[in-house]
């Protein structure tokens, strides 16, 4: 049996939450098999209650916000998130990953004990969106890599097209450039030389520069920048779709919006470029994000990524 780690602990929220979203996903009837990475006897006790079994790899501590990643390479081997890490690289059976614990632990602990494809420095944080008109894209980096060449974002436009591909079954993925203008030619330097490298790169289906205003139009498949643009490109739809939640008058249409784009529905952010896929979940993820990360994890494994 195929099987999917689940590191159960470092997320903000209780574990019985995560556990209930693991439920979800048992529910769903895939052919992968969760393994839990956590208190065996807490675990245990949930499930045998609910006559259930479940494979556990017994772990009681946890990585926080406050650990800091570099330790990853030699301080936390107790932790449930080197354990998950580990049981993921030495079993083959095991295919893929879900994570709550902080992003810059899980991306460290990624390198040293996944490793990653060959030319990258640190993975591709893949932010999986919706388009205003419910389609969904890939926001590639949103978050890990700051200071990047423009070859990265070529790198990064390859790894995004191949996922994007499997992800959501497309054969020639559209990329486009995060910029401050649609035109050719506008950006700073790093955007013009990337733009310049992806147009000629013959393996990707470049469209050109995307404005911030057009980032959920529909107008790409795939979004590449640096993490630094991702993040705020992130950051402030996230702003906007709660001040929409919180303050629009209509209440059948702050319902269809927040079923729609409610991140917990989606998933995670997705570690692209390690030898197995890794989805780090929100740090205040419920069991509705488990349920959507285990989804993203078989959807891709079922397309070939």
């Amino acid at each position: 049996m195929k099987k999917i780690v689940i590191d159960t602990l470092g997320g903000d929220l209780c574990l019985q939450e995560i556990l209930e979203g693991v439920i979800l996903c048992l529910n769903k009837g895939e052919q992968y098999e969760p393994v839990l990475v956590g208190p065996k006897k807490e675990i245990d006790d949930f499930f045998n209650a609910r006559n259930i079994s479940v494979e556990v790899i017994d772990a009681e501590t946890e990585v926080t916000n406050t650990t800091n990643p570099m330790t990853m390479l030699y301080e936390q081997d107790n932790t449930a998130l080197v354990k998950a890490y580990r049981y993921l690289r030495d079993n083959e059976d095991a295919k893929g990953m879900i994570t709550c614990s902080a992003t810059g632990c899980v991306l460290v602990g990624s390198i040293f004990h996944l490793g990653l494809q060959e030319g990258l420095k640190f993975p591709v944080l893949g932010g999986i969106l919706k388009h205003g008109n419910g389609n969904e894209f890939l926001l590639a980096d949103c978050g890990a890599n700051i200071d990047v060449k423009d070859t990265d974002l070529d790198k990064f436009a390859r790894l995004g097209s191949k996922f994007i591909g499997s992800y959501l079954s497309i054969e020639k993925p559209r990329v486009g450039i995060v910029s401050n203008g649609k035109e050719e030619g506008k950006g700073n330097a790093q955007i013009k030389s990337a733009a310049k490298i992806l147009k000629e790169d013959e393996t990707i289906n470049f469209v050109g520069n995307i404005e911030a205003c057009d980032c959920f139009n529909d107008m790409a498949d795939v979004l590449v920048c640096d993490g630094m643009i991702g993040n705020v490109v992130l950051k402030v739809a996230e702003g906007v779709a709660n001040i929409v939640a919180h303050y629009g008058d209509c209440k059948e249409i702050n319902e269809k919006v927040g079923e729609r784009f409610d991140y917990n529905n989606i998933g995670g952010s997705v570690l692209i470029g390690t030898k197995k896929p890794v989805v780090k979940a929100h740090g205040a993820a419920n069991r509705k994000t488990i349920a959507g990360c285990y989804d993203q994890v078989v959807k891709l494994l079922n397309g070939g990524f």
